[in-house]
């Protein structure tokens, strides 16, 4: 498409329309311009597209509209077959950003074969709390690990023709009343942590396009904050691609176009009259209209599927992969006697309708319609049947949220002659109302009473959960194992049968901390909020940083995971040197690495973890933060050195003061792990900071931030000595003491402390003192 040419047929109508969702997810067409339509769709694990319908959606009517859904039985029904992949929360507690290009790449094949060219993820919101209805969707509570994982999944689907478009920005962490909620956060947690995981990825994979989210942020709806669309993504990251709105999060549709969206998800008649009248009127520039534009024309010139092939797919292989993925992503939280991998002869006996009927994933716009869901009773059937191993089964429960006495009764009688017991259960997702959040984090009533109830006349039960978010184990140590799969996709069924009989390897870490009680998780004080404001008092503290600075033992740390083998850490170093040409905090870039040895009898994966921490810093910084991590797989006897390169920015934190990255000089801990509570390595580093002076002093400052500085103690000094204050050539030590002590501000301290001087010297004079000091 030559862009330019195109441009200058355009009507001004016609280029407020590009602007705008031409209906049912796509872009506008206008083909006697030349303009083709460009499809896009949900969702973050897997494609979610409707039949086409040969109805006109501008002309849906008001019982059509109130009546859609994604996931009724009719709605699934209009939905074509796609495979179904873990959800990010699944995913990302693979630890492997290679694992979610390749899923990236299959998602993009499937999206190519529906001819898509743009899918409405990775979903990249911070995982503040377990409460949120679409956790399920977010990889994790830390920005490193989430950051990556979508850099994977991006650059897979870009790699293979497919746009990305990262969600929701930024801090959509609730979903009751969403798009009026004001969302109160601190600078250094935005910085820190809500839009660094945005950062990362944007900078790494370079996304076609990011979504702006629904919710108010310290005031301001996302879609009209002009300081996040356009200075800081454009500006400070460099962000080239298309801006647009989650679906209806536009209130104003001019505040939001000046602010820096570029296309707006929801036809709107009255956008398109609003910005065509604005533009006529001269209120708003053609050029920022014609801008626009040309980055929605530059994403469907790139993007779009007319005139390309849509390829066939394998559906066998990608349904492979979903099995390979959900085996990467479980998490083997409790293998109490080694009681798994399960072998030898005996009985076991499956409990839980779930293990007929398994929930693998979540619900609404992320739904997919999976191509084959691998059923959990038929695969154990399977696998026991090769090792001598009788299974039998009992539904336990119908509805896991009612308590059937009769079923506990009936599967407590036949559990207590079984050699082994296994329990499907887990939490179910509230319906996706607009107040589509957890009311708690029990697994289903049902589901737990027959946890207890088995677990009292069998000692060998193990417990496989199916979860949206963290739950809370009560029954924990009533039980000799437990799998979390969170909601890990079609492949669910057969990987989960692979790693209780030992033909697969459990690969997953926590990808968030897991507390004892919901009272425990941060946030809890004050989620949803009140009066339609959410405050985030745990600030930049969230997640482990979070449970770490308050010393709560949690349910289960991030970073957890168990193995059916055992690994050794040694020969950790750290050095600050390399790259001559990337030199940071006064040194060369470093590097950290370590040996990993697999000194177990299986072959089995670690994630080694680098912490960092900083227990010197001027202000408080969570005890230590995930600052890189390498997942190994090891055979027996087998050894790997891993290594993490170290950046400026991987010891630095946000400095509200001076709107900038800033690390303070001093010992630095580098740690080594397991997980964010079991460090096998650590060694202190001092480290040369990159702290500028104050450079902005007025006459409310502090003479403690005064003698931080050289330049500005040296004014202070020439002044105190020409008014008569001090003498001889510098402070002396009484006197720089008595000063930094003092908790006025200079102008109030001589105030008070030499009132008839200060009234002598003068206010203006005052301030020629501290425009001297801000000179320097």
């Amino acid at each position: 498409m030559d862009i330019e040419k195109v441009l200058s047929k355009l009507t001004v109508e016609e280029k407020a329309t590009l602007l705008l969702d031409g209906g049912g997810l796509k872009t506008a067409a206008i083909r006697e311009k030349g303009i083709p339509s460009l499809i896009m769709t949900d969702g973050t694990s897997g494609v979610r597209i409707m039949e086409p319908s040969d109805d006109d959606l501008h002309d849906a009517v008001f019982s059509d509209a109130i009546n859609s859904s994604f996931d009724t039985p009719e709605a699934l029904e209009k939905t074509r077959k796609a495979t179904c992949y873990p959800s990010g929360a699944s995913l990302a507690c693979s630890f492997n950003p290679e694992l979610a290009h390749e899923i990236g790449s299959a998602i993009a094949e499937e999206c190519k074969h529906y001819h898509v060219g743009l899918l409405y993820g990775p979903g990249l919101n911070t995982r503040r709390t377990p409460f949120d209805g679409r956790g399920f969707e977010y990889y994790s509570e830390d920005p490193v690990l989430a950051g990556d994982m979508a850099a994977g999944m991006v650059s897979g689907l870009q790699d293979s023709g497919v746009g990305a478009c990262v969600k929701h920005f930024v801090c959509n962490n609730s979903n009751y009343e969403r798009t009026i909620y004001d969302n109160l956060v601190t600078e250094r947690g935005l910085r820190e942590i809500y839009l660094a995981a945005f950062e990362r990825a944007v900078k790494k994979s370079h996304p076609a396009a990011i979504m702006a989210s629904y919710n108010k942020l310290n005031g301001k709806q996302t879609c009209e904050n002009k300081a996040l669309l356009t200075d800081l993504v454009r500006g400070e990251w460099g962000f080239d691609g298309v801006m647009m709105s989650d679906c209806g999060a536009v209130k104003d549709h001019l505040a939001s176009f000046s602010a820096g969206l570029d296309w707006e998800m929801g036809f709107s008649r009255l956008a398109i009259e609003k910005l065509t009248k604005a533009v006529e009127e001269g209120s708003y520039p053609e050029k920022e209209l014609d801008d626009k534009c040309r980055k929605v024309l530059k994403l469907t010139d790139r993007y779009c599927r007319d005139g390309k092939e849509d390829p066939e797919v394998d559906w066998n292989r990608h349904h492979a992969l979903a099995v390979k993925a959900a085996a990467e992503c479980i998490v083997l939280l409790r293998n109490e006697d080694q009681i798994l991998p399960l072998s030898g002869g005996g009985n076991v006996l499956v409990l839980g309708s779930w293990a007929k009927s398994p929930v693998f994933q979540g619900t609404g716009c992320a739904i997919v319609r999976a191509q084959q869901a691998d059923q959990p009773l038929s695969e154990i059937r399977s696998l026991a049947k090769e090792c001598g191993m009788a299974v039998d089964y009992l539904p336990g429960y119908e509805d896991p949220k009612t308590v059937d006495e009769d079923l506990i009764r009936e599967a407590c009688g036949r559990a207590a002659s079984a050699d082994r017991v296994i329990i499907f259960a887990g939490a179910m997702l509230p319906p996706e109302t607009d107040d589509y959040n957890r009311s708690n984090i029990d697994i289903e009533k049902g589901q737990e009473a027959l946890i207890e109830a088995v677990s009292k006349v069998n000692h060998n039960v193990i417990v496989v959960l199916c979860t949206c978010e963290s739950v809370a184990m009560p029954w924990i140590d009533d039980v000799k194992a437990v799998l979390s799969c969170w909601y890990c996709g079609e492949g669910f069924g057969k990987a989960a049968a692979q790693i209780l009989f030992g033909k697969a390897y459990p690969g997953g870490k926590l990808a968030v901390t897991m507390p004892v009680n919901m009272e425990d998780a941060p946030g809890y004080l004050h989620f949803p909020g009140d009066a339609k404001k959410n405050l985030y008092e745990e600030g930049h503290f969230v997640g482990y940083r979070y449970y770490d600075r308050k010393k709560v033992t949690p349910l289960f740390p991030f970073g957890y995971g168990l193995s059916f083998t055992e690994f050794e850490y040694s020969d950790l170093k750290v050095e600050l040197g390399g790259d001559e040409s990337d030199t940071v905090f006064g040194k060369k870039k470093g590097l950290v690495s370590c040996t990993i040895k697999n000194v177990g009898k299986r072959t089995g994966s670690e994630v080694v973890q680098l912490y960092i921490g900083d227990p010197s810093a001027e202000l408080q910084r969570p005890v230590r933060e995930l600052k890189g991590f390498c997942k190994v797989c090891l055979q027996p006897g087998e050894s790997k050195k891993v290594s993490f390169d170290i950046t400026e920015r991987d010891l630095a934190y946000w400095h509200p003061e001076f709107s900038a990255w800033i690390i303070d000089s001093g010992l630095f801990r580098f740690e080594v792990g397991s997980s964010s509570r079991d460090i096998r390595l650590a060694e202190e580093v001092m480290v040369e900071g990159n702290r500028p002076a104050f450079t902005h002093y007025t006459t409310d400052s502090h003479f403690l931030d005064v003698f931080k500085d050289p330049h500005a103690e040296k004014v202070l000094f020439k002044y105190f000595k020409k008014w008569g204050f001090v003498g001889g050539d510098a402070f002396t030590p009484h006197v720089r003491g008595r000063l930094i002590t003092a908790f006025w501000g200079i102008q109030q301290y001589l105030d008070l402390i030499v009132p008839y001087q200060t009234a002598r010297i003068g206010e203006a004079e005052i301030q020629k003192m501290i425009d001297e000091m801000n000179e320097g």
